[in-house]
């Protein structure tokens, strides 16, 4: 007897953690984190493994009050390794936080004052924004799925959990 994945792909048959350090931040040394990522997506066989098997952890900022997003290391760490990996929405797992934080450390969030509790900061940002976030990782998965010849149906598939993971973000 099989055991159905009872989370339709919005989780693969296994989630790996990669753990990117405060250390390679500071340094902005990707090499460690796109050797890992790399790996997931170098072949078809390596695609079908790790498709929605990801989840990112940032570690060293426990002690930091600011939110990850706030921190400009942070940031711009992410931004130089989406640059060079634009692939999160086929390895990340769509059911937990590793896309949402990808796109709060891309995206360009203002701050706002929140009722409550009074005197809370939240953070928007635009719907371009995040538009232009969906769209562009979209095209880079799809195009990573054609030249590894992906199954058609399950990159429609996961396109569509996607923008569904979005749409909740975006509502939320």
């Amino acid at each position: 007897m099989s055991m159905r994945n009872l989370y339709g792909g919005l989780v693969g048959t296994k989630v790996v953690v990669i753990t990117i350090q405060r250390e390679d931040i500071e340094r902005r040394d990707l090499e460690q984190a796109l050797a890992s990522l790399n790996r997931l997506i170098d072949s078809r066989e390596a695609l079908e493994a790790s498709n929605g098997t990801i989840s990112l952890m940032v570690s060293g900022y426990d002690n930091d009050p600011r939110e990850l997003h706030l921190i400009p290391e942070v940031r711009a760490f992410f931004q130089e390794l989406d640059e060079q990996f634009p692939f999160w929405f086929h390895v990340c797992t769509r059911i937990e936080h590793s896309l949402r934080m990808i796109f709060a450390m891309l995206a360009d969030l203002e701050p706002v004052a929140l009722d409550d509790p009074p005197g809370a900061i939240g953070y928007q940002f635009s719907n371009d924004d995040l538009n232009d976030f969906v769209g562009q990782r979209m095209i880079a998965m799809r195009a990573l799925h054609a030249t590894h010849k992906f199954d058609v149906d399950e990159s429609e598939r996961i396109a569509d959990l996607v923008i569904s993971y979005f749409s909740n973000v975006a509502g939320a």
